[in-house]
């Protein structure tokens, strides 16, 4: 029995030695390497994902707008001796698209978040508010890049939206009277901005000149601007809590412009300024999201920072100017005197308010309302074909619905009234209002 145990033992070791020197002359097949994943991130407060070789997060968003505008306006500019009105020439209704896609890379650090951000926009359209602001009826395309900066230890360099302004366009994008040099690109700039406890923060920024010499004169002869050589400069002060924010903030502004060669003018340069306040009000009894904000703005020499040159739809921002069709009131920095020569800038103000309130969780109405007024310190300010005052008022608000997440059905509607002093012998009339209205279709990713 032993002997039989042995022999049986003996032939399977056997067994299992030959077939193990002709498996190693086999060919083997490897096993499939193991799967890649996308490795999720959180950073900074941006989820992405990681960019494989890096320790970067990386977050891609963008959106998809199409829309329908249009409009009307009750009177007409004309130009005296006009054969006929200019409304005929007019659109009254216009189809806008655009395609935004935004990269935002964040990585930690030492002393905080890396981040960068780029923003592309590619927009397209006919008729009524079409890229560029103009009329016409053909198609047109325009393609940028809207914001490009990096965020870091508090520093902000590059193009970003200013930090002066806060409630911007307004909720009708970019038609409030309303400071608003981050409307679809931002403000080329270096800022430091310190954050305190409590919710306080503080900046200060040297950002590019924002210029207004929109208008050339009669035959005095034209209003331009000399090299920059100072940028503008701009502290501001914010806190944010859970009941709302305070936001002040002033900018100093130099002048620079050519002075009036028949008048005999010397060049000009010399500082404007303007100061602006806000305060947000967050409504949470009322329903998620529930807020008013209230703004006041002035300027003397930066006319920029008072908002009235911002509402109107294809009025290439001149301002008091529904649909690009009524009053055209140009808006500078200062003028020329023609009797004296001298330089005189322009004072101006703006007021504004907006709200957001959600009378289901699908469904918000977004109500505003702002007046401006400018004048030119200067009683001759007609020689130059412009007016020596204006202003200017609006309510409007948008009407959004929401079926689903990320998708928004959203209704513009503004109505604007304005008035300018009569300059002889140059356009009429002295009153202009109108109405706009943009149908969107919006969805974000």
């Amino acid at each position: 029995m032993t002997l039989m145990k042995s022999l049986l033992l003996g032939s399977a070791a056997a067994f299992v030695v030959v077939a193990g020197a002709q498996a190693a002359d086999l060919p083997t097949k490897k096993g499939a390497p193991a799967a890649e994943y996308v490795k999720i991130c959180k950073v900074g407060g941006i989820a992405g994902f990681v960019i494989p070789g890096t320790d970067t997060c990386l977050k891609i968003n963008g959106e998809v707008n199409f829309q329908i505008s249009g409009g009307n306006v009750n009177k007409q500019y004309a130009y005296p001796g006009a054969a006929v009105s200019a409304a005929k020439y007019r659109d009254d209704m216009g189809w806008y698209g655009r395609g935004e896609v935004d990269f935002t890379a964040v990585t930690n650090t030492a002393y905080g978040p890396l981040l960068s951000y780029i923003g592309v926009r590619e927009n397209m359209g006919a008729g009524l508010d079409t890229p560029g602001g103009f009329n016409g009826s053909s198609q047109a395309t325009q393609s940028y890049w809207a914001y490009a900066y990096i965020q870091w230890a508090g520093l902000t360099a590059g193009y970003h939206r200013s930090f002066y302004d806060f409630i911007g366009g307004g909720n009708t994008w970019k038609d409030i009277f309303s400071p608003d040099h981050n409307g679809d690109q931002g403000v080329g700039q270096l800022a430091y901005t310190a954050t305190f406890g409590g919710g306080f923060a503080a900046t200060i920024a040297i950002q590019q000149p924002q210029n207004d010499d929109s208008f050339v004169s009669s035959s005095m002869g034209a209003y331009t601007n000399l090299g920059t050589r100072a940028p503008d400069i701009v502290a501001a002060l914010d806190l944010t809590q859970s009941w709302g924010a305070v936001h002040l903030a002033g900018v100093a502004h130099d002048i620079r412009a050519e002075g009036a060669t028949l008048l005999g003018a010397s060049d000009v340069d010399k500082w404007g300024f303007g100061v602006i306040g806000g305060l947000q009000f967050n409504l949470p009894q009322l329903g998620a999201g529930d807020l008013v904000q209230l703004q006041a703005a002035y300027a003397d020499g930066a006319t920029s920072y008072s908002g009235v040159g911002s509402p109107g739809w294809s009025e290439g921002d001149h301002g008091f100017n529904p649909n690009g069709n009524g009053t055209i009131f140009p808006m500078a920095d200062g003028v020329f005197d023609p009797v004296t020569g001298s330089f005189k800038t322009a004072q101006s103000w703006t007021v504004a308010g907006q709200g957001t309130f959600h009378l289901t969780p699908n469904f918000a109405i977004d109500p505003e309302a702002a007046y401006g007024t400018i004048k030119y310190n200067s009683a001759a300010a007609a020689d130059w074909g412009i007016s020596r005052s204006g202003y200017g008022w609006l309510v409007g608000g948008v009407f959004d619905w929401t079926p689903v997440k990320n998708l928004d059905f959203a209704l513009d509607v503004m109505y604007l009234s304005s008035h300018q002093d009569k300059v002889l012998g140059t356009m009429t009339p002295d009153n202009a209002d109108g109405v706009n209205f943009r149908l969107h279709v919006i969805r974000d990713f």
